[in-house]
């Protein structure tokens, strides 16, 4: 996937190197997969620690309704679509619109990326129409 280099100086040079649309990516793939750690490395921890909460709250409760929850995750992901459809610039921001699709269903979102000491981080996502 994307940021696999040992220790923490690696991850950090890796996440220099990533564009706004990467950026954005690789926090939906580790939201999905129930990697909140990675994800909150990879947003404004101020804006989007809600976000990232709200999404950590539903797979703790799913994880203890259903101990196979994490296979399901794994299948979805397996599944797992992400598609960037527009990038536009925004003062010093960048707005990343992208569809993420899996298990027969598509979704359309807007993610605001800004740079915070030399990497790029998500400040928010909302629904596009």
């Amino acid at each position: 996937m994307l940021v696999m280099a040992a220790g923490c100086g690696g991850r950090q040079d890796k996440k220099a190197e990533m564009g706004p649309a990467e950026t954005v990516e690789a926090f939906v793939r580790a939201v999905t997969a129930g990697e909140f750690d990675e994800a909150m490395s990879l947003c404004d921890t101020l804006t989007m620690k809600e976000y990232v909460d709200r999404y950590a709250g539903a797979w703790d409760m799913l994880v203890k309704k259903d101990s196979s929850a994490t296979a399901i995750a794994a299948g979805i992901m397996a599944d797992f679509e992400f598609a960037v459809e527009d990038i536009a610039k925004n003062e010093d921001s960048r707005l990343v619109t992208y569809t993420v699709a899996a298990s027969g269903q598509t979704k359309k979102k807007t993610a605001t990326v800004k740079k915070d000491e030399g990497v790029w981080k998500v400040e928010e996502i909302t629904d596009s129409l």
